[in-house]
C-alpha cells in the first residue's frame, strides 16, 4: 500500500486488541526512515497514545518483529520526517507490503484468541506482601506479571456473578526446588473456598485445564510444606460467558426470563424460568398461557417474524420455516396460508416459536400476504410478499465428461433454478441401467445468471449417461437429454527426480501420465490457480509457498477431481538482491548491474523481468548466480515520481517482486564551452547546407536546359517523320493507281521527285538523328537510311528489285515496318492500302 500526504503520513489499523508483537515488511527502507508506531484508543493525528516503537538512527530493517505489549483500539503508523532520496526530498511515503498483528482482542483468550475471557472483567485478589497491582494478572499481557511469596500462596478470581466456566488458562512461574501441589477450586463463597469443589490437583500445572462448573470464584492455591517460595502470575484466562450471554463468543443474549445463566451453546434456560414463564427459553408468559391438565394453551394472537425460504417452484413441495411467537404447540389446532396457498404437514420445531410446513402446488408465480391461525386466535398480513413461486427450467450443463472416481464439478444452467436453502435438490446423471448422484454444493440466482453446481459421484466402469435429472423440493422434476461420459481415471508416470521450488512458491513443475484431459479441474493444495493441461499426457502446476517450521522437503497434494496424488517438493532459498545505495545515475548508453545471491537458484533467465518505470523494460544481457546485467531503455519511461527523469527499478522473478532503487536519467547540461562548441558545429552545418543548396540549384538549371534542348530536338524529329509519312502516303496512292491500270507495270515505283525533295543536298538526313538510330531495323525510316548509305547516288526504292529478292514468294512487303506480309493479288491487300491512305 502507498499513502502520500503533504506533511505527514499515517496508516490507521483497527486493532481493538492487546498487541503482543507486530510483524511488518517494508518495501523501501529509505522511505520509512524515522517511522513510529502508536497504540491508541482514538484515531486522532498526531497520535495520542502509547508509543510502541520509534525508528532510530540509520535505515530500518525491511522485515521487523516489533514487541508492543499494550491494549488499544488503533495501531497507527506515523511518519513526519519525509523521504530523503539524494537531491530530492519527498514528502513522507509509506510502502508497507505486509502487516501482521499478533495478540488477542480484549475479552479473548486461548491459543487462537477465539474464546471469551471472563477473567478480563473480574477482580483478582492474592496474598501478596508486595505493592504490585494484582490486575497485571488479567490485563492480557503475558509479559506483565504480579509476584507473591510464602509457604502458602493463593490467587482468587472473582467473576462477580455465578457463571458457567468451561476452561481455565494459567501462565505462572513458581521459583522453588521443593515439591509443589497445585490446586484449583471453584466456589460461590469467597471466605471458605477450601470447602469448594476441587477442579484440579497435581504436582504439575498444564497451561489449559478443561472444567465444567457453575460458580462465582475460581481459586488457585499452591502449598509447600515448611518452605517459602516465590510465585509470579503473568496471566489468567477463564473461558465461559457472562450470565446473560451465550454462543461461541458470547455474542448472543440469554432469554430475558431465565432464572440464572443459560446454556452456552443452545441458550436454553438451564435453571428454569422466573415465576409464571414457561418454555425451554422462558418465552411463554403468564398473560397469554394458562395451564390445564395436559398442555398450556395460548390466549394471545400469533405473531410472524420470518418466513424462510422466500421462493420455490410452482409445483410446490417447498418446506417453509415460520418463526414468531404464540405459534402453538403440538396439541394446538394450527393452520397456515401463504397468499391463498395452503401449507400442509405442519410440525412444531420449537414450541410456540418455530413451525415448519410444506406448500402445495400453485398456479400463480407471486403471492401476497400470510394468514396463521392457532386455535381461535389468528394473525393476518395481506400486504407483504412472503413467498414467490417460480417456473424453473434447465438449458445446458458443462463439462460433458468426467473420471470414474467422480468429484468432477458440473455447472447446470437454466432459468429460475437457484433456490436458497439446504437439501432442496436431488441431481443425478442417468442411463438405461443406473442413476449416479451429483451432489449439489452451490447455487446462484440472479436476473442474468442462474446455475447450480454439483460434484459427480463414483462410477464402477466407463459409461455414457444419456440424461440429466434435477428434482427440486421433491415435486418438480426437470430432465435434459444430453450425454455425460464417465472416462477412465488418469494414470501417472511418477519420476524419481524431486522437483525444486522457491520458498515463495510459484515455480512450475510437470507431472506426466495419461488421461489428464478427462479431468475437470487439477489443483494443488495451497495454490489458487489450477494446473495447465497442455496435452493429455502432461500437466504443469505451480508449487505452493513453503510451510514454515517444516523441513525443506515437503509433501504436497495434487487433486485430479476424485483422484489425489502426493508429490515431494524440495524448497531452495529465494533469490535476494542488493538495493542501490543511492539514486543510480544513468547515462542512457551503458548497462546497469544488479547484485544479489541465489539469482539462478531454481529460477531461470526467462523467469526474470526487470521493470524500469511504469512501462520500461531492462533488457537482460547477462545473468549469473550473483548479478544481473541489463540495458535500460534510452528514453525515459513513464514514472510516478515527482522528478520525470527518475524511475523505479523493480525485479520480478516468479512470485517475487523486489524494488531495487531509483534510476535517474542524466539530462543534457550545456556550459559556456559547450555553447562555443555548439556554435561551431552549427556554422559548419549551415555551410554544408548552403553548399548543397547551390549545387542542387546548378544541377536543376542544367537539367532544365538539357530538357529544353531535348524537347526541341524531339519536335524537329516529329516534323520530319510527318513529312516522311506524307511522302509515303502519296507514293502508295500512286502505286495503287498503277495496279488498277491494265497497261501499267505493276512494279513501277512512285515518282522519285518526292524522295529527291526529302534527300535534297541542302539537308543531311542523318544529322541529329541519334535517337532514330535506336529504332527497330524494320522501321521504314531506318531501312530507308540503310539503303541510302549503301548507295548514296540512289535516292529511291525500287519495288521491282525488292520483289525479285522474294521470287519464291507470292507475297510482297508493301512498306518496311509492317510485321504481316500482304499478297498484292489479295483483295485485302488493296483494302489495307486504302486504309493507309486515309
Amino acid at each position: 500500500m502507498k499513502i502520500l500526504q503533504e506533511n505527514k503520513v499515517t496508516q490507521r489499523i483497527l486493532a481493538n486488541s492487546h498487541e503482543n508483537k507486530l510483524d511488518i515488511i517494508i518495501t523501501d527502507a529509505i522511505r520509512m526512515n524515522g517511522f513510529k508506531l502508536y497504540v491508541t484508543n482514538t484515531s486522532t493525528i498526531p497520535p495520542n497514545g502509547y508509543l510502541c516503537y520509534e525508528d532510530g538512527p540509520g535505515l530500518p530493517d525491511i522485515t521487523q518483529t516489533i514487541p508492543c505489549n499494550q491494549l488499544g483500539k488503533y495501531l497507527i503508523y506515523y511518519d513526519d520526517m519525509g523521504s530523503d532520496e539524494g537531491k530530492v526530498v519527498y514528502f513522507p511515503i509509506v510502502e508497507l507490503c505486509y502487516v501482521a498483528i499478533n495478540g488477542c482482542q480484549i475479552r479473548r483468550t486461548g491459543p487462537f484468541c477465539t474464546k471469551y475471557n471472563l477473567a478480563f472483567d473480574s477482580s483478582i485478589l492474592l496474598n501478596s506482601n508486595g505493592t504490585e497491582l494484582a490486575s497485571l494478572a488479567n490485563d492480557g499481557n503475558l509479559t506483565s506479571c504480579v509476584a507473591t511469596h510464602g509457604s502458602e500462596i493463593w490467587v482468587q478470581v472473582d467473576l462477580k456473578a455465578v457463571t458457567i466456566v468451561t476452561e481455565i488458562y494459567i501462565t505462572l512461574t513458581v521459583n522453588t526446588t521443593q515439591k509443589v501441589n497445585h490446586t484449583i477450586y471453584a466456589s460461590n463463597d469467597s471466605t471458605i473456598w477450601e470447602n469448594g469443589a476441587i477442579l484440579y490437583r497435581n504436582e504439575s500445572l498444564p497451561t489449559m485445564i478443561k472444567v465444567d462448573v457453575i460458580c462465582r470464584y475460581i481459586i488457585y492455591a499452591s502449598t509447600i510444606q515448611d518452605h517459602y517460595s516465590d510465585l509470579e502470575v503473568c496471566e489468567i484466562g477463564i473461558v465461559g460467558c457472562p450470565p446473560k450471554n451465550y454462543g461461541p463468543l458470547c455474542s448472543k443474549m440469554c432469554p430475558v426470563y431465565c432464572n440464572g445463566p443459560c446454556d452456552l451453546v443452545t441458550g436454553n434456560c438451564t435453571f428454569g424460568c422466573v415465576k409464571g414463564w414457561i418454555g425451554d427459553q422462558c418465552e411463554l408468559g403468564p398473560v397469554c398461557y394458562k395451564p390445564d391438565s395436559v398442555n398450556f394453551t395460548t390466549n394471545c394472537a400469533p405473531e410472524v417474524y420470518q418466513v424462510y425460504p422466500t421462493s420455490g417452484p410452482v409445483n410446490g413441495g417447498t418446506v417453509l420455516t415460520i418463526s414468531g411467537n404464540y405459534l402453538g404447540n403440538v396439541n394446538d389446532s394450527i393452520s397456515i396460508d401463504i397468499g391463498g396457498v395452503r401449507c400442509i404437514n405442519l410440525k412444531v420445531q420449537t414450541p410456540y416459536t418455530t413451525l415448519t410446513c410444506v406448500l402445495v402446488k400453485n398456479n400463480a408465480t407471486q403471492t401476497t400476504g400470510i394468514s396463521v391461525t392457532v386455535n381461535a386466535n389468528s394473525y393476518s398480513d395481506l400486504n407483504s410478499i412472503y413467498f414467490t413461486f417460480k417456473e424453473p427450467k434447465i438449458s445446458k450443463f458443462s463439462p460433458k465428461k468426467g473420471i470414474l472416481s467422480g468429484n468432477t464439478t458440473v455447472t447446470i444452467m437454466g432459468q429460475d433454478i437457484g433456490f436458497e436453502g439446504q437439501n432442496r435438490y436431488n441431481i443425478s446423471f442417468c442411463d438405461d441401467e443406473i442413476c449416479i448422484k451429483c451432489s449439489e454444493y452451490q447455487k446462484t440466482s440472479s436476473s442474468q445468471n442462474d446455475y447450480i453446481k454439483c460434484k459427480t459421484g463414483i462410477s464402477t466402469k466407463p459409461r455414457v449417461m444419456t440424461r440429466l435429472k434435477v428434482v427440486i423440493d421433491d415435486l418438480t422434476v426437470l430432465t435434459l437429454n444430453e450425454t455425460f461420459q464417465y472416462l477412465p481415471d488418469p494414470t501417472f508416470n511418477i519420476s524419481t527426480e524431486i522437483p525444486k521450488a522457491l520458498q515463495s512458491g510459484g515455480v512450475t513443475f510437470t507431472i506426466r501420465g495419461n488421461g489428464f484431459k478427462n479431468v475437470g479441474a487439477i489443483t494443488v493444495e495451497g495454490v489458487v490457480k489450477p494446473c495447465d493441461v497442455p496435452e493429455d499426457t502432461s500437466i504443469e502446476c505451480e508449487t505452493p509457498p513453503r510451510l514454515q517450521n517444516q523441513s525443506n522437503n515437503q509433501t504436497i497434494e495434487v487433486h485430479f477431481d476424485g483422484v489425489t496424488i502426493q508429490v515431494i517438493i524440495e524448497y531452495e532459498d529465494d533469490p535476494t538482491f542488493e538495493k542501490f545505495h543511492e539514486v543510480y545515475l544513468y547515462d542512457k548508453q551503458s548497462s546497469i548491474e544488479i547484485k544479489g545471491r541465489n539469482i539462478l537458484n531454481v529460477a531461470r533467465r526467462e523467469d526474470y523481468h526487470i521493470n524500469i518505470g511504469l512501462d520500461g523494460i531492462c533488457l537482460i544481457t547477462d545473468i549469473s548466480m550473483y548479478n544481473i546485467t541489463c540495458l535500460p531503455p534510452k528514453s525515459v519511461p513513464r514514472t510516478n515520481k515527482t522528478d520525470e527523469n527518475t524511475v523505479p527499478v523493480v525485479v520480478n522473478v516468479i512470485k517475487i517482486k523486489m524494488f531495487i532503487g531509483d534510476l535517474q536519467y542524466k539530462t543534457e547540461i550545456i556550459t559556456e564551452d559547450g555553447n562555443t562548441f555548439v556554435m561551431a558545429v552549427g556554422i559548419l552545418a549551415a555551410g554544408v547546407v548552403v553548399s548543397i543548396s547551390i549545387g542542387m540549384s546548378a544541377v536543376i538549371v542544367l537539367r532544365r536546359k538539357k530538357t529544353k534542348a531535348d524537347n526541341e530536338f524531339k519536335m524537329e524529329i516529329k516534323a520530319k517523320e510527318e513529312m516522311i509519312q506524307q511522302a509515303r502516303r502519296e507514293g502508295l496512292s500512286e502505286r495503287l493507281e498503277n495496279l488498277r491500270g491494265e497497261d501499267r507495270d505493276p512494279y513501277t515505283e512512285p515518282d522519285e521527285s518526292v524522295y529527291d525533295e526529302i534527300h535534297s543536298d541542302e539537308e543531311n538526313a542523318n544529322d541529329g538523328y541519334d535517337e532514330l538510330g535506336q529504332r527497330s531495323p524494320k522501321n521504314p525510316y531506318n531501312q530507308l537510311q540503310q539503303k541510302g548509305a549503301d548507295n548514296p547516288s540512289q535516292d529511291e526504292i525500287n519495288a521491282d528489285e525488292e520483289s525479285q529478292t522474294n521470287e519464291h514468294s507470292d507475297y510482297l512487303n508493301v512498306c518496311d515496318g509492317y510485321e504481316k506480309q500482304i499478297s498484292r493479288k489479295d483483295p485485302l491487300y488493296i483494302n489495307q492500302l486504302q486504309q493507309e491512305l486515309k
